[in-house]
Order: C-alpha cells, then structure tokens, then sequence
C-alpha cells in the first residue's frame, strides 16, 4: 500500500503529541526542584498550558485523517513518546563532529583541553566547574580515541596531541 508510510508518520506523530502532554502534566523532576530551572519553569506556565490545549484539541482532527488510511486503528492503544530533554551545551554537530571540524583547521597538533576549550569558546558556554569541564574533556577524549581514530593523527607526550589525517 503506496500510503503505508504516511499513515506510519502521521502514528508517530499522534504518539510525539501524547507524549508532548505527558510530560506537560508530568515534567521531569530535574526541571520542576532545582531552583533556577524551577523559576524558568514556573515563569513558562501560561506557555505550557496553551500548547496542551492546543494539542488536546488537535488530536480528534489528528486521529480521523488516520482512520482515513486505517479505519480499524485504535488511539488508545498507541503508546506515547515523550520529548527528550533538549542538549545543554552541545553544538548542533554534536561534541564529536566540532572536536573534528577544529583538528582539521588546526594548523598544529592540539591536545584534548586545548580543543575543549576551542569548543566552548566558539559555542559560547563557560566550563566553570571542574566537572563540567570534565564532562567535555572526556566526551571529546572518546570521540577522538574511538570514533575519529582512523581520522585523527596522535602525536604521543605528556599530554598526547592530536590532528586530523593520519601519516
């Protein structure tokens, strides 16, 4: 059946959209207990409430174009799928792929802080704390030991340094 994908896509979204209001009802502990999560969280309300009923009320229109392609489909049957937390503090190509793009300009090796530090430079977030910093200082060391390995030259010392292309 040619329209087998598009009733797929439009169940997905019926069950991104219950899971949307599920975590509107219930957020996650981490955003409703800490204090300046709690603040911004509360200040978001009105915001909140509005797109909840706006879900609520597109569901129905939602649920009869899938029983267009599928008459027998049952939306309580659908399970939901809840949103995932928005990255804090990762560039959009992802730790590994910008510890990348800066081993390729990079006019001489550079060791794992010193791309860390590029990384939070160009994507402007502050590594204040000692784990934050070691939070990126690990991520990055996987990435370019395990991941990019075939990509990235290692020149051995005290720390090892490091650059895109082998040889």
């Amino acid at each position: 059946m040619k329209e087998e994908w598009l009733k797929n896509a439009l169940i997905s979204e019926y069950a991104k959209l219950l899971g949307e209001i599920q975590r509107i009802e219930k957020p996650p502990k981490y955003e409703t207990r800490l204090k300046t999560d709690r603040e911004r969280f509360l200040a978001e309300a009105p915001e909140r409430e509005a797109r909840r009923k706006q879900i609520h009320e597109g569901l129905p229109h939602l649920a009869y174009v899938i029983r267009m392609f599928e008459p027998e489909w049952d939306e309580a049957a659908v399970k939901p799928i809840r949103p995932r937390a928005a990255n804090s503090g990762l560039p959009p190509e992802g730790i590994g792929g910008a510890a990348m793009d800066i081993l390729r300009e990079a006019p001489e090796p550079l060791t794992i802080a010193e791309v860390v530090d590029i990384i939070a430079e160009r994507n402007g977030f502050v590594l204040d704390t000692v784990d934050l910093r070691q939070k990126y200082h690990t991520a990055v060391n996987h990435q370019i030991k395990s991941t990019y390995e075939a990509f990235v030259r290692r020149i051995p010392g005290k720390p090892d340094r490091f650059i895109a292309g082998r040889g």
